[in-house]
């Protein structure tokens, strides 16, 4: 910084000349000088902070945006988590249904018998499937008398798969439509037979 000269004060006895038009234009140059050069000087750490600010903004947003696109990918992965989660427990449902259906009964051996004794294992069916059975034994009878492989469905359809088809029967309308189907008729005693049940 440039020494500023201080103006002698008026009546001032070492220096009496008087201050002219030039020495104010100096003074003014040198003040103005001085006062650029000081606020340069208080300014340009400030310029640094904020050139620093201004990275760390950019950074900041960079972050933010990676932190918004990884936050929408997790949230897809969620969703579709939920949906195999939604899936997977479905399927654990229908599995333990059907497991509930092969539950074993063992009736008549003693505690701690179990390895001496002979088990025959039996469906425990429900009076309600013996019937449906009973009323469809019928066409399970002739289909076993013509040598087709059949099934009982867990609600005691009867299915018979040919040629890639599924043919199913529930009751005796179904019964003589599946017959028909694979080429099987019923005679008029079996008829006769149907119309009692």
């Amino acid at each position: 910084m440039a020494p500023v000269e201080s103006l002698p004060a008026p009546g001032d006895p070492i220096n009496s000349a008087p201050t002219t038009k030039q020495d104010l234009v100096l003074l003014k140059e040198e003040l103005l000088q001085a006062i650029t050069t000081r606020v340069t000087d208080l300014i340009q750490p400030m310029q640094v902070q904020l050139a620093e600010l201004a990275k760390d903004l950019r950074d900041t947003s960079k972050i933010a945006e990676n932190t918004a696109e990884l936050t929408l990918s997790l949230q897809d992965d969620v969703k579709a988590l939920r949906s195999t989660d939604q899936h997977l427990n479905s399927r654990i449902t229908s599995l333990e249904n059907r497991w509930r259906m092969l539950n074993l009964k063992f009736r008549g051996i003693a505690e701690g018998m179990e390895e001496e004794a002979k088990v025959q294992v039996l469906l425990d069916l429900s009076s309600e499937t013996l019937d449906k059975r009973r009323s469809l034994r019928l066409f399970a009878n002739k289909l076993f008398k013509a040598n087709i492989r059949f099934r009982w469905s867990p609600t005691s359809d009867l299915h018979v798969y040919r040629n890639g088809l599924l043919h199913q029967a529930s009751d005796s309308a179904s019964g003589k439509t599946l017959l028909a189907a694979l080429g099987l008729n019923l005679t008029e005693d079996e008829e006769r037979a149907l119309l009692s049940l």
